[in-house]
């Protein structure tokens, strides 16, 4: 066996009335142990049947694995037109100048943008997304390129006289979201970060999404940076703050930490804290009795801007729940879901590859509520990606996941 295994493609299962079935080298359910030279069968779009037994009628993949299709759990469309991360890297608010700048200035529009990201993510065997939307026109260029996930509204209001009108952008996303009546595109809120949202605000938008039964998502202990704001009132972020005309010395309780934002986050149905780089141990083992909040980590994002080691590892000892994103193109070469879990699997070896696989599929799947993804199985939907391998190993993970 030479090279990385090449990313995966979704299979494209035609359309028929009847049975269409599939032979591989190996099948990956995520839920069970894979099988070598099984077959699947789907009726109707979803999966009937998983087996060993010889089926001349099957289409004769050859040397391929079966695997779910990717759950990339948290992302920013709206930059897919970038060809390289923006920089500086560091300090961390110079980065957010940046896009903001670039938010000021790109000439491509919300359509394409989302329509570009999409087409990327699913060529390399994405099937449903957790997006971070900016604009209001998201449902519609979403709905017409196919998308499937959950379209989380980004929400800005350092300032207490944004708060209302913020509230009522959260209420307007879920309303547009409900009407489309689309099962495979779904709406949720994104209080940005603790050093961007008021914390009343905060507070007004977990209550509305409690109400409305919807996910949240928070970017929350990314940097240090943060947590001295947090903290103390003070660093690069509040001389950023500043430097927007938005700093309130009054807004931010001095002695405040990641800890009082996730106490908020776990009342929601279902809660994303995105990157979670610096939470502390206590914070850790409070998200610990909070199966429904997921940690959500960016590894290529992560290496990007140079942070300590993510205690990803130590949270999924503790039983955190920790799926896999690519955050976006202002941040990581490209989108693909495959390039994070193989960056992992070359970081550290010594990691399981069945829970490197399921981070990156069905974890990602439950953050966002798709019961019906994340797994082949019987009755799940049949969101097949299908991985070429290389060579002839005889450990199924050794095949699927080279490095």
């Amino acid at each position: 066996m030479s090279g990385p295994s090449p990313a995966p493609s979704l299979l494209r299962i035609p359309f028929t009335e009847g049975t269409i079935r599939y032979r591989a080298r190996w099948i990956f359910p995520v839920t069970s142990p894979p099988l070598e030279s099984a077959t699947i069968e789907i009726v109707g779009g979803r999966v009937a049947a998983i087996h060993t037994r010889h089926e001349p009628r099957a289409i004769d993949l050859c040397n391929t694995a079966l695997i779910p299709g990717l759950v990339n759990a948290h992302t920013h469309l709206e930059f897919s037109g970038l060809a390289a991360p923006l920089g500086p890297a560091a300090p961390f608010p110079d980065w957010i100048q940046s896009v903001v700048t670039h938010r000021n200035t790109r000439t491509l529009g919300i359509a394409e943008l989302v329509s570009t990201g999409w087409g990327e993510s699913v060529a390399n065997g994405v099937t449903a997304l957790g997006e971070i939307a900016t604009d209001d026109l998201i449902f519609g260029a979403a709905a017409r390129c196919g998308f499937r996930g959950v379209v989380f509204r980004e929400l800005l209001g350092f300032s207490p006289d944004r708060i209302d009108a913020q509230w009522e952008v959260a209420r307007h996303h879920l309303e547009a979201a409900r009407e489309l009546q689309n099962p495979a595109l779904s709406g949720g809120l994104s209080p940005h970060a603790p050093y961007s949202v008021h914390p009343r605000l905060f507070e007004r938008l977990v209550e509305l999404a409690i109400a409305e039964s919807a996910p949240v998502a928070m970017h929350l202990a990314e940097t240090r940076d943060e947590l001295e704001l947090l903290s103390q009132g003070t660093g690069t972020f509040r001389r950023l703050l500043e430097s927007f005309g938005i700093w309130r010395d009054d807004v931010l309780a001095r002695g405040s930490r990641p800890l009082d934002y996730l106490r908020i986050l776990a009342r929601a149905p279902r809660s994303l804290v995105v990157h979670g780089n610096y939470l502390a141990a206590d914070e850790i083992e409070f998200l610990a009795g909070q199966p429904q909040v997921t940690v959500v980590y960016c590894p290529r994002t992560h290496a990007y801007f140079g942070h300590s080691p993510h205690p990803w590892r130590e949270m999924l000892r503790r039983g955190i729940p920790v799926a896999l994103g690519t955050d976006s193109r202002a941040s990581n070469p490209d989108l693909s879901l495959w390039g994070e879990v193989m960056f992992l699997r070359r970081k550290v070896t010594d990691f399981p590859p069945d829970k490197l696989l399921e981070m990156a599929t069905g974890a990602g799947a439950r953050a966002l509520g798709m019961k019906e993804s994340g797994a082949i199985a019987v009755g799940a939907l049949a969101e097949i990606a299908c991985v070429p391998l290389k060579g002839d190993a005889t450990e199924a993970y050794c095949h699927l996941l080279s490095p």
